[in-house]
């Protein structure tokens, strides 16, 4: 026989082979044991946890007539029989190719036929959401009241897809992901089995891009081991996941702690060329930022204000089209954050007064004062018809996607940036990540230009938080009458050259 993947050649054969899914195996047991079978199971649960190779060994146990303590002997004309390939007593459906309602018609037509070998007939229908709403009727009374020696077993990854019908006519187990522990301990047995070079820190590192499925860990292991061709270290698991070595990750810490926004960039865009994964990249800096803390026991607000906001540019990357565009806005808007520059957290408060106050000199506190008086003006007259017009056609920002000027803006609007509020001459726009609603007020004159484009109407333009916007809607429910309308002053057409707009000429430049 030639070469077979590892994952096949350590596929568990019977229940005790099995790593994790304690619960579940017991039940099973318990079920072949006491003679105390279902007429369906439903398995679900995340991808590489067992549940296929979970229903083979059960459908082999069930029809064992020697079974010790619910575990086949592998010794009976029944187990020898359910091994071989050829066995037509139990049937596995891939529902993903075979989806249709003829093919359940085809089925149910087969189910009144008694087995030709076995006790049962089982069924193993995997990835089973993905069958027809015309499938899932067909197979419905079948799954309801089949033939006393039939067992279907059902797996799914996407339980929601599952009709409620489907599911209540199942006695459902859970396959949860499977603990660090026993991923670590079936690692380094196979790796044992094979010769296979590796420390407990670089199977640690493969249990952690596994998210809790041993096959994709298997298979990692697999390819570190081609790779390498000898010792297996930390740093070519990092390298074959699309991420940074130990020494590349600090060397990229140690640019931002320095406020370095040239080397940033181009190591930004020499990591994106070379096929590093953004969004593996920002957990990457999360763990390293939380082990930071543990080790050295420091819990400043500076440290815990960089994690929480690279966790939530993880989520915002995974919305987004543009991940790149996203994740360059929103380090080089942590640089430029003064809750990361100071050690002290910087409390911001929305008051009703300073809705009407005078600018002060800065840039800041214009950006601000501008911000405030824009949110006031549309929360003065807000329009409902105007909003619901420019919800209703928000994706036609995405006919300026590829536009040379105005692109990446739209790209961003459309992906990341929701429309709440709108006036007769104003419009809010808020943002989940703060660094995102900055680079629209960064660019407002290219926004309002997109917003005259699209809508057909000029208006002006200004974007908040999520966390800014539900506080204004508290103030706004309190007293209406705080909003009033005020004309904007030349002072805030006329901003000096910020950090923010320095970046900008620097992509240009680039």
């Amino acid at each position: 026989m030639g070469y077979q993947a590892l994952y096949r050649k350590y596929r568990p054969k019977n229940f005790n082979e099995i790593s994790g899914q304690n619960v579940t195996i017991k039940i099973l047991k318990n079920a072949v044991k006491n003679k105390k079978i279902a007429h369906a199971y439903l398995f679900y649960g995340p991808r590489g946890t067992g549940k296929t190779s979970i229903a083979k060994i059960f459908a082999r146990a069930v029809n064992c007539t020697n079974e010790e303590n619910g575990i086949q002997c592998e010794r009976c004309e029944s187990c020898i029989s359910s091994k071989q390939k050829e066995c037509v007593d139990i049937i596995e459906i891939d529902a993903a190719s075979n989806n249709g309602v003829d093919e359940i018609r085809e089925l149910k037509n087969k189910v009144s036929f008694v087995p030709s070998e076995l006790k049962y007939k089982v069924y193993i229908i995997d990835e089973v959401h993905m069958l027809s709403i015309g499938a899932f009727n067909a197979l419905l009374k079948t799954l309801e009241e089949p033939p006393e020696h039939i067992i279907f077993i059902l797996a799914t990854t996407e339980l929601h897809k599952v009709p409620v019908t489907i599911v209540s006519r199942c006695q459902t187990l859970e396959f949860r992901k499977i603990s660090d522990t026993d991923m670590k301990d079936r690692l380094l047995e196979i790796a044992k089995n094979e010769n296979i070079k590796i420390d407990d820190q670089s199977v640690m590192e493969i249990v952690k891009y596994s998210n809790g499925g041993l096959r994709d860990a298997i298979g990692l292991l697999e390819k570190a081991n081609s790779y390498s061709e000898g010792n297996i270290d930390i740093n070519v698991i990092k390298e074959i996941s699309g991420n940074l070595s130990t020494m590349k990750l600090k060397e990229f810490l140690n640019l931002f702690e320095e406020k370095n926004i040239e080397q940033i960039i181009k190591k930004i865009n020499e990591y994106y060329n070379s096929g590093v994964d953004l969004i593996k990249l920002t957990n990457e800096l999360v763990e390293f930022q939380r082990n930071k803390i543990i080790n050295e026991r420091k819990y400043d607000s500076y440290e815990c204000s960089i994690i929480k906001q690279l966790d939530e540019l993880t989520d915002t990357m995974k919305k987004s089209e543009n991940p790149k565009i996203i994740f360059e806005i929103t380090i080089l808007n942590m640089l430029n954050d003064p809750k990361n520059t100071d050690k002290e957290p910087i409390k911001e408060e929305v008051e009703t007064k300073v809705l009407t106050e005078e600018p002060k000199n800065s840039t800041k506190n214009d950006n601000e004062e501008l911000k405030k008086i824009r949110v006031g003006n549309t929360l003065s007259d807000p329009q409902k018809n105007i909003i619901s017009y420019i919800r209703n056609n928000w994706n036609e920002l995405k006919n300026l996607a590829f536009d040379s000027n105005y692109g990446n803006l739209a790209r961003l609007l459309s992906s990341d940036i929701l429309p709440v509020a709108a006036s007769q001459t104003n419009i809010i726009l808020i943002s989940k990540l703060n660094g995102i609603a900055e680079q629209i007020n960064n660019d407002l004159y290219k926004v309002e230009k997109i917003f005259e484009i699209v809508f057909k109407k000029q208006y002006k333009v200004i974007c908040i938080s999520e966390k800014e916007w539900n506080e204004y809607i508290e103030i706004y429910k309190r007293n209406k009458n705080t909003f009033k309308y005020v004309e904007e002053k030349e002072v805030y057409k006329k901003q000096e050259l910020t950090l923010k707009d320095k970046v900008k000429e620097l992509f240009e430049i680039l």
